[in-house]
Order: structure tokens, then sequence, then C-alpha cells
């Protein structure tokens, strides 16, 4: 139980370092400074295995919900919709779906790895590939592992960028808390047919670092969010964060497509 209220205590510790590390990455535009910034924000050695522990916990959590409200499909492995680049984010599902949600994410978040593993698959077999839903895919990377992950992200498009980054949430504890991530991510990068050298360039892009803060910034701004994984469902703009159960977001669908 000690282990546990620490293992808590350390993340929200975490989360609060790097909300603040967003902020000031907000305000200072440099693109040295900002990177400079994230590669202090990273967890340290001694915090790993303690911060790695999360990760159980998250997915615990799910299995413990009431079986009620857990998810009966298989976790998300290819969109029956081919995924692909709408202005520039990943998305799967129907263009033209009655209702979008959109998920701010961060690659080193164990609950968000959580709802990637156990609450996607459901809500893509009920709404995403029935044409009821469109499912938008936003990077809001909270520490150094989890931005070059999206930057490496960026390196593939359409259906391969969906199935990596399922990849990397559903392999989060092997590559997310190591000290040598970035070895790891080319490893899986190579899996796309990626280089060592094509994968290192990725995740020192410059460009697509300052595209991903910025678009951070215009979360945090336009729909305040300060957490990781945090949901905007339209229409309606309603926001939910956390790792939540198939049953809330069926509800908030549904009542949209009764509209």
């Amino acid at each position: 139980m000690n282990k546990k209220i620490t293992s808590i205590a350390l993340c929200v510790v975490v989360l609060a370092i790097c909300i603040g590390v967003f902020q000031y990455v907000s305000q200072n535009a440099d693109e040295n400074i900002a990177k400079d910034v994230f590669e202090n924000a990273a967890i340290s050695d001694e915090e790993i295995s303690v911060y790695s522990d999360a990760v159980e916990d998250a997915v615990t959590q799910e299995n413990t919900t009431p079986e009620t409200e857990k998810t009966l499909a298989p976790k998300a492995t290819m969109a029956t919709t081919p995924a692909r680049l709408e202005n520039g984010i990943l998305t799967i599902g129907d263009a033209n779906a009655p209702v979008t949600i959109m998920e701010f994410s961060s690659l080193s978040c164990p609950h968000c790895a959580a709802f990637h593993k156990t609450t996607l698959g459901a809500l893509k077999t009920d709404y995403i590939d029935t044409g009821k839903v469109k499912f938008m895919f936003y990077d809001f990377p909270l520490n150094q592992q989890a931005l070059h992950g999206s930057l490496l992200l960026r390196c593939a498009t359409g259906n391969d960028r969906y199935s990596f980054m399922e990849m990397l949430f559903d392999q989060q504890s092997q590559w997310a808390f190591a000290t040598d991530y970035r070895t790891k991510l080319k490893q899986y990068a190579a899996l796309l047919g990626l280089s060592s050298d094509k994968a290192e360039s990725c995740m020192n892009d410059v460009e697509n670092e300052q595209a991903i803060l910025q678009g951070m910034k215009g979360a945090a701004t336009t729909y305040k969010v300060q957490s990781t994984p945090s949901f905007i469902i339209m229409p309606d703009q309603k926001m939910m964060s956390g790792a939540l159960a198939y049953g809330t977001f069926s509800t908030e669908i549904e009542k949209r497509l009764k509209k």
C-alpha cells in the first residue's frame, strides 16, 4: 500500500513538473530553449523503477472496473476505416460522422496506455468502424520520452502511424521509462523500415518539435487541456479526463446521436 501511494504521489509530482515545463515552454519561443527544457524534464534514473509501477497500477485499475462498464472487445490493432491525416491530425472513422472525439495523450502516460489497451477497441467496434464516431489523436507529450516518440510517429503516415502508435502504447513499459529509450524507439521504428539514421533525424526534427509544442499550447488555451488523457467530445465540446470506462463514452456518444 505504501509503495502504491508513493507511486501515485510521484506521478502527481512528475505531472505537476511537466505542466510547469509546458507553461514555461509556451512562454519561450526559442527552439533551443524549448528542446533543453524537455531534456531536463526527463524522469531521472532513480525515479524510473518507481514511476514504471504506475503502468501496472493503471492497467490493474481498468481490470477491476465493474463488469457492466468494462470493454468486451479486444484492443485496437488496425482501423477498419483506413487511418488518415486530417489537417495533419491522425484520424480514424468516417470523416462525416455525427460525433467527433478528440484525444489528447502522452505516449508515456500509463492511463493513456490503459485506454488504448482496454477501451479504444470497443469504441472502434461499436462506434468508429460503424460510421458514428470520428476519432482524432492529438499529441500532448509530458516528458522527453513522449516528445521523441511523437516526433518519431510523424515519420509515418496513415495506417502505419496508427499501428506504430498502438504498438508504442502496448509496449510502453518496455521503452518509456528506460534510460536507453531512444535506442528502443529506433528498434521499433526499424519495423516500419526506418533506418537508425532516419529515426534519429525524425526525433531531432526541430520544426515538428515546435509544431507539437504549439499544438499543446493551443489545446491548453482552446480546450483547457492540462493532463492526459483528456477527451473533447463534439458537438458541444464536452471535456472528459482520465482513464474512463467504455460506458462513460457510450453514454455521451448516444446522447449526441439522439439529437
